[in-house]
Parts: structure tokens; sequence; C-alpha cells
């Protein structure tokens, strides 16, 4: 009887430590849901502030070169690169 009871006692050690692990694997994974949540929250914010920045040099190159538009074309090819760079490694 003795040897039922340790098979029986192992058995159920097993069980914890099976449960123990499923467990913490769910909490890892959770966390790593987490970090990468709050990753593309602040590539979000980034990509927002660089759009942002483009829009803003869109105006004051409007408002300084109203009257060059030569300067103005090339003022505007360079925003528009850096737009397109901006959509590039967004999509990636």
């Amino acid at each position: 009887m003795n040897d039922f009871s340790d098979k029986l006692g192992l058995k159920e050690m097993a069980e914890e430590d099976i449960f123990f692990a499923k467990r913490d694997r769910e909490l890892i994974e959770a966390m790593h849901e987490r970090k990468l949540a709050e990753h593309l929250k602040l590539e979000a914010r980034k990509e927002k502030k660089k759009a942002g920045d483009l829009e803003d040099r869109y105006a004051a190159a409007n408002a300084a070169y109203r009257r060059e538009p030569w300067t103005l074309g090339k003022i505007y090819r360079n925003l528009i690169d850096k737009a397109s760079k901006l959509i590039k490694t967004k999509r990636r």
C-alpha cells in the first residue's frame, strides 16, 4: 500500500506543477502583450507627432515662400519625401 500512496502523491504533485506552469505561461504571455500594446501606442504617438510637424512645416513654407514657386516646389518635394518615408515605416 505504501507504493500506491507514493504514486498518488507524485501524481498530485505533477498535476500541481502542470497547473502552475500553465498559469505562469499565461501570465508571461499577458505581460508580453501589454508591453507590445504600450510600444505600439508609443509608436503611434511618435508618428502623429511627425505628421503634425510635417503639417506645420507645410504651413510655414506656404506663408514664407508664397511668391517664390521654385523654392516652394523644392520644399514641397522634400516634405512629400519625408511623408512617404513616414508611411513606409508605418507599414512595416
